[in-house]
C-alpha cells in the first residue's frame, strides 16, 4: 500500500515540476516576444549597406519591390519567381539576397533569374531591420524609401 501511495505522489509531483517548466518557458517565450516587437528596428532602404549585385534598367517609376531571398530555399526562389511573373506597369520587380556571408557568385545569380539583384552583405535585413521571414516582400518607392512589407502571393 505504501508503495502506490509513493508512486502516486512521485507522478503527481513530476506533473506539477513539468507543468511549472512549461509555464516558466512559455513566459520567458513571451518575453523574448515583447522585448523583440518593442524594439526601434532601423528603417529598410535600398543604398548602403546593400550591395547592387545586378544593375536593372526597367522601369521603377512605381517603385521597386524586393523578395526577400535565400538562394537555398526553395520557397524563396517560387515566391521570386511568382511575383516576377505578374508584371506590374512601372514597378520594378527584385531579390534582395538574405543570410548569404559570401558574395554570391555567378551560378546564384544565373539561377535568380532577376534584375535588379541587392546583396545584403552584412546581415541588417535580420539584425538591424528585424525582418526574417523569407519570401517577404519589401516595397520601395521610386526614390527608394520603405514604404512597407507585403507577403509574396
Amino acid at each position: 500500500m505504501r508503495s502506490t501511495i509513493g508512486t502516486w505522489w512521485d507522478r503527481r509531483l513530476a506533473g506539477g515540476v513539468g507543468g511549472a517548466l512549461a509555464g516558466v518557458a512559455l513566459a520567458a517565450l513571451g518575453w523574448l516576444w515583447h522585448l523583440d516587437r518593442t524594439r526601434v528596428w532601423q528603417t529598410p532602404g535600398l543604398g548602403a549597406p546593400l550591395v547592387l549585385v545586378c544593375a536593372a534598367t526597367a522601369d521603377s517609376s512605381a517603385g521597386t519591390w524586393l523578395v526577400a531571398v535565400n538562394p537555398e530555399c526553395a520557397h524563396c526562389l517560387q515566391a521570386l519567381a511568382r511575383l516576377a511573373a505578374r508584371p506590374r506597369r512601372g514597378l520594378r520587380v527584385g531579390a534582395l539576397i538574405v543570410d548569404t556571408p559570401r558574395r554570391p557568385g555567378a551560378a546564384t545569380l544565373a539561377a535568380l533569374r532577376a534584375a535588379p539583384l541587392w546583396w545584403d552583405a552584412r546581415g541588417d535585413w535580420r539584425r538591424r531591420w528585424g525582418h526574417r521571414i523569407y519570401g517577404e516582400v519589401l516595397c520601395f518607392d521610386p526614390r527608394g524609401r520603405y514604404v512597407g512589407t507585403r507577403f509574396a502571393e
